[in-house]
């Protein structure tokens, strides 16, 4: 009887499921959107609940079919968004809104870290630069801020940890999360005791960490009322949708890369040593041995949506009409404007930015706008943007040692050919995608595959259930156009710098 496997990711905007078999062919999917708020200037928060009540949905519409039997599920794996900081009591119940990477208010909380444990131990331990999208100076707000809840917190969460517990009641961290938290000890693979007391935050509130594939406990009878999962199914402890993305690409040698456009755009290298500088982001690999190298922009994908929802309401009800996705008419008008978005350049930081700036100040730019540019220019300007954004990352990776050997391209944004071939351009490089573009789920799918035996080890899931597909050539003639706007790009940031600074100074 043919075994199957689950994987569950918990995205910035949704939740998606998927039904494998163990080739790693699509036999069954769902989705279900959930909100992000924003209470005040550089917050934004999800409950956590929302993610679960998701969770429920998707795997409940999955298995609403009769055709697939729920007791065929040989293991469960979950991925998600990251990092986020989710406070739990001893029951597991969240005690406030998880606060998501995109939360920028513990600016505060960097500056107290820079003077008081220092950027170069930080780095020299874990890697990484002092910023608020890591998880340290979250927690360290939340102590702050909310000291009752920071007392009353059992244990302290990503938003995977959540999903896991609520299936089997065990409180856990992946190690491929570690990185991203500052309190890490990247060679080691452990909780940093060193950087934990220099920070003041107490080892009791931080859970165990286990490996990717390791299998944490099995589905409750609870969960299983609620979410469709057969009782006793097993839980593998997951991991970050980027390093599923890697798996889902295939990143098994050094130097290898993979691209990840959703909400964020996310250039993942693997490496055999860990990331110990300041300018990119550490992350785990879900191979023991293997490290990934990461550069990251906030709102890349993020833009997309914004022009959707905001001045794409002729795309959303054409596609309402036709059944269609909104996004793929939105490129599909990008079509229209020539390579180079008639020298419109657009800077995608709507939400300040990451690597390879670290400014939280950063806002979006259009650059070059004339009473001759219309909407398809517009958008255009915004995936070639995401694709400048990349390069930007990708030369910083190869500053510090980390050259790309090859890129291959995943996640919702691999879904818009011309996307792809932009980014083929802009970087002049091939760019492959696997045969089967199912984001992160596949990633989870395959460490639930070796966790529970059904491959030998994570690399040999990976041979085993992924398979590549189309590849995207640059065109050579586009070279120079691409490498002349590049460059007005890089400058843009440095020009525009303390002008942003202001902006944010303005009551």
């Amino acid at each position: 009887m043919t075994a199957y496997l689950v994987g569950v990711d918990v995205g910035t905007t949704s939740v998606k499921a998927v039904l494998f078999d163990t080739q790693g062919t699509v036999l069954a999917e769902a989705g279900q959107e959930y909100p992000t708020t924003y209470p005040q200037p550089n917050w934004a928060e999800q409950d956590p609940d929302d993610w679960w009540r998701a969770t429920c949905a998707t795997l409940q519409q999955i298995f609403a079919n009769s055709r697939f039997d729920a007791r065929r599920v040989a293991a469960v794996g979950v991925s998600c968004q990251a990092p986020s900081m989710v406070a739990v009591d001893a029951a597991g119940r969240p005690l406030a809104p998880a606060m998501i990477w995109m939360d920028r208010r513990s600016e505060p909380e960097c500056a107290w870290l820079r003077e008081h444990v220092g950027q170069a131990a930080i780095t020299r331990i874990n890697g990484g630069r002092i910023d608020p999208y890591y998880m340290a100076p979250k927690l360290l707000w939340f102590k702050a801020h909310r000291p009752e809840l920071y007392r009353a917190t059992h244990q302290v969460l990503q938003a995977n940890g959540y999903i896991v517990y609520r299936l089997c009641g065990v409180f856990s961290m992946d190690r491929s999360h570690g990185p991203i938290t500052l309190a890490f000890d990247s060679r080691r693979g452990d909780w940093s005791g060193l950087l934990l007391d220099a920070m003041g935050l107490e080892r009791a509130k931080l859970p165990a960490i286990y490996p990717c594939s390791a299998v944490v406990g099995q589905v409750s009878r609870t969960a299983a009322a609620a979410c469709g999962l057969a009782p006793g199914t097993p839980v593998v402890a997951g991991l970050t949708d980027g390093t599923a993305a890697s798996l889902e690409a295939g990143l098994v040698c050094v130097g290898d890369a993979v691209e990840m456009t959703g909400q964020s755009t996310v250039l993942l290298i693997c490496s055999d040593q860990p990331y110990l500088g300041d300018e990119l982001i550490p992350l785990g690999h879900a191979i023991p041995g293997l490290h990934l190298v990461v550069g990251a922009l906030v709102a890349s994908g993020g833009a997309l949506r914004w022009f959707r929802d905001q001045l794409g309401d002729a795309e959303r009800a054409a596609a309402a009409q036709q059944g269609l996705d909104p996004f793929d008419l939105l490129t599909a008008s990008a079509a229209a404007s020539p390579p180079g978005a008639n020298r419109l350049i657009f800077l995608p930081y709507l939400f300040g930015e990451r690597s390879p700036i670290w400014d939280s100040d950063a806002r979006g730019v259009f650059l070059g706008l004339t009473l001759a540019t219309a909407k398809p220019d517009l958008i255009r300007a915004i995936l070639e943007g995401a694709a400048f954004g990349l390069r930007h990352n990708m030369e910083a990776a190869a500053r510090a040692g980390f050259p790309l050997a090859a890129l291959a391209c995943v996640g919702g944004g691999a879904r818009s050919a011309l996307w792809n071939q932009i980014k083929a351009d802009v970087l002049g490089r091939p760019i492959r995608l696997p045969a089967a573009a199912t984001g992160a789920p596949l990633g989870d799918a395959i460490v639930a595959a070796a966790g529970v035996g059904l491959y030998p080890t994570v690399q040999a899931a990976v041979a085993g259930m992924v398979e590549p597909g189309t590849v995207y050539a640059p065109n050579p003639a586009l070279a120079a156009r691409y490498d002349a706007l590049y460059q007005i790009y890089v400058a843009l940031y440095p020009a525009l710098k303390a002008s942003f600074q202001a902006l944010a100074r303005v009551p």
